[in-house]
């Protein structure tokens, strides 16, 4: 290859990914302005940051529909809640408290088939947080209400291949490539 083409090449990668980087850093430029710079606000923002760079991928996978993105956070809100209580009523120290949030966070998305890495986080955040209830709840529908806006603005600006028509697709499940195999495998 020579130089010149690895340059071309290099420059429509460069081209392709700056759109859904924009947008990524937008969401999270966006929401770092309504609230302060605490521990537990910077480990959501990195979270948050995470999951907005996942879900402005072109390809649609399990890992960055929206349906999988909200009830992963969903999740972790619920974990949180249950680590908070545990650590007012039972006097937990913050490192048993952590362990319990990330592995419960973990396990519940597993099952769940909702597995969002970046929520697993947000589970450690909102305990970090140990704000008041409402104070939780709208920092979790602040996280939910731009991460749709991010996938609504990816669509919009980035994606070729999909019309927004086809945005409703984000909140279906998409079926588990082991669940065909096993299909398959009892067919035959």
């Amino acid at each position: 290859m020579s130089f010149l083409n690895f340059l071309k090449k290099e420059r429509l990668i460069w081209h392709r990914r700056f759109i859904p980087s924009l947008i990524a850093g937008i969401a999270v430029g966006i929401i770092t302005f309504f609230f302060e710079m605490t521990a537990s606000n910077i480990v959501m923002f990195a979270s948050l940051g995470a999951s907005a760079a996942i879900i402005t991928h072109k390809q649609i996978h399990k890992l960055n529909i929206l349906r999988t993105v909200i009830f992963s956070y969903l999740i972790s809100l619920i974990v949180s809640g249950v680590v908070i209580y545990l650590i007012h009523h039972y006097s937990l120290s913050f490192s048993i408290a952590a362990l319990i949030a990330v592995s419960l966070a973990t396990l519940f998305m597993y099952l769940g088939d909702v597995f969002h890495p970046p929520a697993i986080s947000a589970a450690l955040s909102f305990v970090l947080l140990d704000g008041g209830f409402w104070e939780t709840i709208v920092i979790f529908f602040s996280v939910i209400v731009l991460l749709i806006i991010t996938k609504i603005l990816t669509y919009i600006f980035y994606y070729e291949h999909l019309e927004m028509h086809k945005f409703k697709m984000e909140f279906k499940k998409l079926e588990r490539e082991e669940k065909k195999k096993w299909k398959r495998m009892f067919k035959k």
